[in-house]
């Protein structure tokens, strides 16, 4: 049958009317959607920069108040199984008190709770925000810390917006420790009193054997009590499997750390490189073996895995990744990570000393003269032969005419 447009030309403008009032509609329903995820970006953004601000004053109070209590406790308590007195003395020593005539905040045990989490702000530490992303009420930031001895830690945060547009940190990971924070304060409860349903939640495979769960127990007892020596010595009679185990490896590390014996610490290093190599988690820790072992190609490729994971550009990442990159003789890429480096953060000290060995080392004796001056200007250091002449590797910048010219100038 042959239809008469003529006859059907008011449905046609009809139904064209109405998919026009249905695209304005969405078009102004998106670009309301798009303004609001623009608005909850932005308060993501100024929330968590005024935490990192207030990091930067020595204080973490901005940071500890826009934790929730509630849901760090139930991260902490909930999923694990701790005895229920362990459970009642912790609320009752660290939840916040709801009396006006309680201390200030600062001095409350929460706030020291959250403190654990972090080198003493204020002490030579600097906070830097590497990078923050969000979608709609959740968001990612990541923070470099730079500690003393131009040694770097990482923190990764978790965060929420709540119904009033304030920034709520969830959580967060601390890469120097390969834990998450709600992690690090439930496992020592849970060695308080380890029970055996407690331990076995803790293993990664089932049957283990009465035993084996009793010699496993005693060696929480041994790192909840700190005695380094009787835990290595429980750990080595352990069945390999329990051995191999996460909490193991890394409490072997943690502990050696806490009582700072830092050969054990580097054995347990050692450990951990053969148990898991690939982990991004034990990136950083492992440097701390691979490094002095002279496990340079290992060394570099942690760095990477841990640049991946973090997943932002960072100046520090880039200058340790040319450190690296140079020990193992491949000067083009540490003077091209070297030069990223100080491109991007022209006041990141360390970056500066990998433009001047990375320059050294290519026998470019006017550029390292310049990095000379930036870490002379900006950071005062001593750049005499006498100092400079500790490192083998200036032999040839400080017998330079540019290097004796640079001196000439000073005079």
């Amino acid at each position: 049958m042959e239809i008469d447009i003529r006859t059907q030309r008011p449905l046609i403008v009809f139904i064209a009317l109405l998919t026009g009032m249905l695209s304005v509609a969405s078009a102004d329903e998106i670009e309301d959607a798009e303004k609001e995820e623009l608005a909850k970006q932005q308060a993501f953004r100024t929330g968590f920069e005024a935490i990192v601000d207030d990091l930067n004053d020595g204080s973490l109070e901005k940071l500890a108040r826009a934790v929730d209590q509630q849901d760090l406790f139930e991260r902490i308590l909930g999923l694990r199984l701790i005895s229920q007195k362990v459970k009642r003395n912790f609320i009752e020593s660290y939840a916040l008190s709801t009396d006006r005539s309680a201390p200030a905040f600062k001095d409350s045990r929460f706030y020291y709770l959250i403190s654990t989490g972090f080198t003493a702000p204020g002490d030579g530490v600097k906070a830097t925000l590497l990078g923050l992303e969000s979608r709609a009420d959740f968001g990612r930031a990541v923070v470099r810390f730079d500690l003393k001895n131009l040694q770097f830690s990482y923190h990764v945060y978790d965060l929420r917006l709540d119904k009033q547009g304030h920034v709520v940190v969830v959580d967060w990971t601390d890469y120097a420790d390969g834990l998450r924070f709600s992690e690090s304060i439930a496992r020592p409860l849970i060695m308080v009193a380890p029970s055996n349903a407690a331990m076995r939640k803790l293993l990664d495979f089932q049957n283990a054997r009465e035993r084996d769960l009793f010699q496993f127990g005693e060696l929480l007892k041994a790192a909840r009590d700190r005695r380094l020596d009787r835990y290595l010595e429980l750990r080595d009679l352990l069945d390999p499997r329990f051995q191999r185990q996460r909490i193991v490896v890394e409490t072997s590390v943690h502990l050696a750390k806490l009582v700072r014996k830092r050969r054990q610490m580097v054995a347990g290093l050692q450990i951990m490189a053969e148990h898991f190599p690939e982990e991004p988690l034990y990136s950083l820790m492992l440097l701390d073996y691979y490094f002095p072992s002279k496990k340079y190609e290992e060394a570099f490729q942690a760095l990477q895995r841990l640049s991946d994971a973090l997943d932002v550009d960072d100046a520090a990442m880039e200058a340790r990744l040319s450190a690296a990159a140079l020990v193992m003789e491949n000067t083009a890429d540490a003077l091209a990570y070297a030069e990223a480096a100080v491109a991007r953060e022209p006041g990141l000290e360390l970056g500066w000393w990998s433009v001047l060995s990375a320059r050294a080392a290519t026998s470019d004796y006017a550029g390292a003269v310049l990095a000379l001056q930036q870490l002379q200007q900006q950071f005062g250091h001593d750049l005499s032969p006498e100092a400079l002449g500790r490192n083998r590797a200036y032999a040839q910048l400080l017998a330079s005419v540019e290097y004796a010219a640079w001196r000439e100038s000073l005079k």
